[in-house]
């Protein structure tokens, strides 16, 4: 038995490193093909997601904790590493309310709370990051003072339907192709 089990936990390692390793060349290359950094650096926080449903919360927090510090480190773009650190905050304590707070038991009643608890985290994280970090969201002024503010909380929101519908696809694209076990 205790070999089995280390074997899993190597498993585990191995897999949550190649995990990290796909998320760090996607945040790189965001860097790169300025086009698409926020999609690439979506995609590397969907990871962090698949790192927990496979291997758990806390392979799902070490993979974030590399990936964020990798980032930092490596990324010439600071502006990524903020934003990498958002989004994979937001999917750890989504999934962990998913999988420990949720309790419903009628899935489609499950996933409309988990939406409710989804946008509520969303806020917990946006909303003082619009009002005092602004200038990580801007590089330049586009209005003045709280018109700016106003707009960019009205665009978070929808900016959060989009990304968190987009990780809910992500996960049925991987289940329909039996890339999705436990």
């Amino acid at each position: 038995r205790s070999l089995f089990m280390h074997v899993e936990q190597t498993k585990r390692i191995a897999g949550v490193g190649m995990l990290s390793a796909l998320s760090v060349l996607l945040l790189s290359a965001g860097s790169f093909v300025t086009v698409n950094t926020l999609f690439l650096t979506a995609l590397a926080a969907y990871l962090v997601g698949y790192a927990i449903f496979r291997y758990g919360l806390p392979a799902g927090l070490m993979q974030c904790v590399i990936c964020t510090l990798l980032d930092a480190f490596l990324n010439p773009d600071k502006f990524n590493f903020f934003v990498y650190l958002g989004f994979g905050i937001y999917i750890i304590f989504s999934e962990f309310v998913f999988q420990k707070a949720n309790k419903i038991k009628d899935p489609k009643k499950k996933m409309r709370r988990q939406l409710i608890y989804n946008w509520i985290l969303f806020n917990i994280i946006y909303i003082p990051t619009v009002l005092f970090f602004e200038n990580i969201l801007i590089r330049e002024a586009a209005f003045n003072g709280s018109a700016q503010k106003w707009i960019l909380l009205a665009i978070g929101q929808v900016g959060w339907w989009i990304y968190d519908k987009a990780y809910r696809e992500f996960f049925r694209f991987l289940r329909e192709r039996k890339l999705l076990k436990k």
